[in-house]
Formats: C-alpha cells, structure tokens, sequence
C-alpha cells in the first residue's frame, strides 16, 4: 500500500509541474516557414512560425518533424492563416534557446 501511494504521489506530481511553467500566447499567424527532408540545418523536416504578437524574447515558435502532433499543428496553424483567425499557443517558457526560438507544447483556436 505503501508504494502504491508514493507512485501515485509521484505521477501527480509529473502530471501537474509537467507544464509548470507553461505560458500562452494569443495572436494570428503572419508567418510559416515549412523545412523539406533535404534541408541541411537542424529544421530539417520541421516548421517555425510567427504569431502577430510575440512575448518578449522571442523569435519564432517551432515544431520538430518528430513530434507527435505535428500534422494537426500544422493544419490548425494553416487553417487559421487562411481563415485569418487567432490561435492560442502555448509553449514552455523557460525552453528558449540562443536564437529566440521555443518549441510549442500544444496549438488551439482562440
């Protein structure tokens, strides 16, 4: 009984800092740069993109090829290009990298 409590301890506290320190951002896609298999930097196969309204800091948001939602974050990220739409992103603040670039942890319509 006594494991059974610290496992469940221990996966409640990954389900809730998993996204500690997770922010979003709000705004219209004005930019996509789509990355072919043949690219020869580490965007190989992958997608960054531009909101309206950028925090502070940041260059462009990012989406690996590898990543598990990649298909559905790049239909929802055309489909609110094309319709003008906002969109909500929200991405792990403190993953930012030397280039202003952070990854994005989950895409939803606003």
């Amino acid at each position: 009984m006594k494991q059974i409590t610290i496992v469940l301890c221990l996966l409640t506290l990954t389900l809730f800092s998993q996204l500690a320190f997770a922010e979003n951002q709000s705004g219209k896609v004005v930019r996509m740069n789509l990355y072919g298999g043949e690219w020869s930097n580490s965007w190989k196969g992958g997608m960054l993109y531009k909101l309206d309204t950028m925090p502070a800091g940041i260059s462009y948001f990012t989406v690996k090829h590898a990543d598990i939602a990649f298909d559905q974050f790049f239909a929802l990220l055309l489909a609110a290009k094309h319709a003008d739409s906002s969109v909500i992103v929200t991405f792990n603040a403190g993953a930012q990298d030397a280039n202003g670039y952070i990854n994005t942890l989950a895409i939803s319509d606003d």
